[in-house]
């Protein structure tokens, strides 16, 4: 799972430090079939592109509901 302590610790802080496992967000826009997202609670759209599972696809303006996934967040679909 780990290739040693040092990566396991790392996810541990991310755990225990405040990240959420889930995030609200807002697709701001999409370039390149890549959505930028905007979290709630935040003024700006992300600087890098988020993956998203196959079952979605990623239009502007969607509300979606986001995990946490190692040291990123991949959308998992839109909530209505």
């Amino acid at each position: 799972m780990w290739d040693n302590p040092g990566q396991q610790i790392d996810e541990l802080q991310i755990l225990f430090s405040g990240d959420k496992a889930y995030r609200m967000a807002v697709v701001d826009n999409i370039t390149g079939n890549r959505p930028y997202i905007r979290f709630y609670g935040e003024n700006t759209a992300s600087q890098k592109p988020y993956k998203y599972l196959q079952s979605y696809t990623p239009v502007a303006g969607d509300k979606v509901l986001v995990a946490r996934v190692a040291k990123t967040y991949v959308i998992l679909g839109k909530v209505v």
